[in-house]
């Protein structure tokens, strides 16, 4: 069954309760049965972890306005993007007061972005029409029912289109277990040929696959990549797991969100054995196996 057939059955279900929703939704995405109860793989313990009451803190860094602040006081204010709007209605929406190119993101869930290169081709009707649709939409009620969404107020923020204005930059996305990395995920071309590539914290391939397929070329580390691993480290010292996404663009590191609830549960890691091995990593801080790293050959 594809990616998006499952996306289709999995939405028929969700009259059912909370933790029924919450076992179906892991079968069809996941392809094994758990009561969820006992959770062993990384998978497991998403599900587990987001059936359960958040505390405020995971709900104030979900909500990509008020995360700023805690970003600013946590690592400093000159790794956020520039601000130049919060709205809680889209006619509130200021296309004049716009100093360049922007992108638009709704606060309250993920998978509500705009992005708005040349304001000068711009709809403005169309764009409204749609942020409306976000402010409209109950994010934990129409999505997966993300425990970290659960009530956050409904806005939209726009932000100044960092990189080369035109596409959107490199997305480094760090997965942080008890404030520590396992695993990096560089998205590249999100919004057209979309690629994710796995690695390893010092920068190898992982054998392992995910949703996308990796880049054809190894991502190039950046130079500073030592300073992104101090911010994640920094930004996820208060949980247990999350991932935080960041950044760089000629060599100036941006903050982009805190996820509680990586691609909602969806995304099935194989081998089965890797999710296993990050459940290790959650529930024991036991470091990866090696056998899922693309070292290079020693030399003769």
């Amino acid at each position: 069954m594809s990616f998006d057939a499952r996306v289709m059955l999995a939405r028929r279900l969700r009259f059912l309760p909370d933790r029924p929703f919450a076992v179906v939704k892991h079968a069809i995405f996941q392809g094994e049965l758990s009561t969820l109860r006992r959770p062993r793989t990384y998978s497991q313990m998403l599900a587990a972890k987001n059936l359960k009451a958040q505390p405020p803190l995971v709900q104030l860094t979900a909500d990509k306005y008020a995360v700023r602040e805690h970003v600013a006081e946590r690592v400093g204010a000159q790794y956020l993007i520039p601000l130049v709007q919060v709205v809680d209605r889209a006619d509130d929406l200021d296309f004049d007061g716009m100093p360049g190119p922007c992108v638009i993101k709704g606060t309250h869930g993920c998978d509500m972005t705009i992005l708005l290169p040349d304001l000068a081709k711009v709809d403005r009707d169309a764009v409204r029409r749609t942020v409306r649709r976000w402010l409209d939409t109950d994010f934990y009620k129409a999505g997966w029912r993300e425990s970290p969404y659960r009530g956050l107020p409904r806005r939209a923020v726009v932000e100044e289109f960092i990189g080369d204005r035109r596409t959107a930059p490199s997305d480094y996305k760090f997965f942080m277990f008890h404030g520590e990395p396992a695993m990096v995920v560089v998205d590249q071309d999100r919004f057209s040929a979309h690629t994710s590539t796995l690695l390893s914290p010092d920068w190898h391939e992982l054998d392992v696959s995910g949703r996308f397929a990796f880049a054809d070329a190894l991502p190039e580390q950046p130079r500073n990549y030592a300073e992104m691993l101090d911010v994640a480290r920094k930004l996820a010292a208060d949980f247990e797991f999350a991932r935080i996404d960041l950044y760089n663009v000629d060599g100036r590191i941006y903050f982009g969100e805190i996820t509680h609830n990586p691609g909602g549960g969806l995304v099935r890691l194989q081998p089965r054995e890797f999710d296993l091995a990050l459940g290790e990593i959650w529930r024991h801080r036991t470091p990866l196996p090696e056998r899922f790293v693309k070292r290079p050959a020693p030399s003769a």
